[in-house]
């Protein structure tokens, strides 16, 4: 991205990755349509509609430019009494050109994900060139009013030790869709590995995606478990840490919303358990655990490796002591 201060397209990267793990799918898309409509903000006959608005009252007060009035938008309000209907009717017509490129640019996509803005002008800059230091700011914001869009600002971070912020773009009334993008950002939510009767397609997985999870990936433990059946209803496993001898045991890691993750956690019922699991990767993310005292007679099913194995195989042959 050109025109991105020091350290900024860094932490653009961060923030792109920090949505692909909420399990955003990230795809590029070409958004020179959309920066050439901001550009009509400053430099086209738009700003008509401000001299329309006040123009004839900063004439009326011209005196008090420069002292109750700033004279920099004091200039573009009056500036745009010199555009023409011609002017309006040209820019009118390449808005829509531009709109329809735009929207065919980002057909199939919930949002567009860009900076805020693109640098921190100090004032000197900013009084050295109003407009263009606010152009530059506006580079990937000054469109949306134009083409009539949704955006959300959402703070994301630092760059040279001063904040820095993403805006999602959408369709005019995506308005909620942003904000649960942006609260996922916000939260990138919390992992739980699965073992059981919540994996995809068993009988407790809608407790999972009623929790606003999202299947991650299929992992499984480091080879330091065993897992049981439970006599419970219905039927589960019972995933414990015994250290060696153990076994690598199969299961499915999702990511749930903190909000998510504690209802689903506080109706729990015993003998279940969360706790701390480490994956076949050495990373430790929460997991299902079971109660000891719930491994009392409880057939240990370890060497098949995993529930679904369990599942599939003829009845009775399954099972150890």
């Amino acid at each position: 991205m050109a025109d991105l201060a020091p350290g900024w397209r860094e932490a653009f990267a961060a923030a792109v990755s920090r949505f692909a793990a909420t399990g955003a799918e990230i795809v590029e898309v070409d958004v020179a349509p959309l920066l050439e409509a901001a550009s009509l903000l400053y430099d086209g006959a738009f700003v008509a509609e401000r001299y329309a608005a006040v123009g004839a009252h900063l004439e009326k007060h011209a005196d008090l430019i420069g002292t109750d009035l700033d004279p920099v938008v004091a200039g573009i309000v009056l500036g745009g009494k010199e555009k023409t209907a011609a002017d309006w009717a040209t820019d009118t017509a390449r808005l829509a050109a531009l709109s329809a490129a735009g929207r065919a640019a980002l057909a199939g996509c919930d949002a567009l994900l860009t900076p805020t803005t693109t640098w921190h002008p100090t004032l000197a800059e900013v009084a050295a060139d109003p407009v263009g230091a606010n152009a530059r700011m506006g580079r990937f914001t000054n469109f949306a009013n134009l083409l009539d869009y949704a955006a959300l600002a959402v703070p994301a971070g630092f760059a040279g030790g001063l904040p820095f912020g993403v805006m999602l773009t959408g369709a005019a009334f995506t308005d909620r869709a942003l904000a649960d993008l942006a609260r996922r950002f916000a939260n990138p939510g919390i992992d739980l590995f699965v073992v059981g009767a919540h994996l995809t397609g068993q009988p407790l997985n809608v407790q999972l995606t009623a929790a606003g999870g999202t299947l991650v990936a299929a992992t499984a433990t480091a080879p330091n478990y065993a897992l049981h059946v439970l006599d419970t209803v219905p039927p589960k496993p019972g995933l414990v840490r015994v250290g060696d001898g153990g076994c690598s045991i199969k299961g499915e890691l999702w990511r749930l919303p903190a909000d998510g993750f504690g209802a689903f956690v506080g109706a729990l019922p015993s003998p279940m358990a969360i706790g701390r699991v480490t994956l076949i990767d050495a990373t430790s993310v929460s997991g299902f655990l079971v109660e000891p005292a719930a491994l009392e007679n409880a057939p240990d099913i370890s060497h098949l490796g995993g529930w679904r194995a369990y599942l599939a195989a003829p009845a009775g042959s399954a099972v150890t002591g």
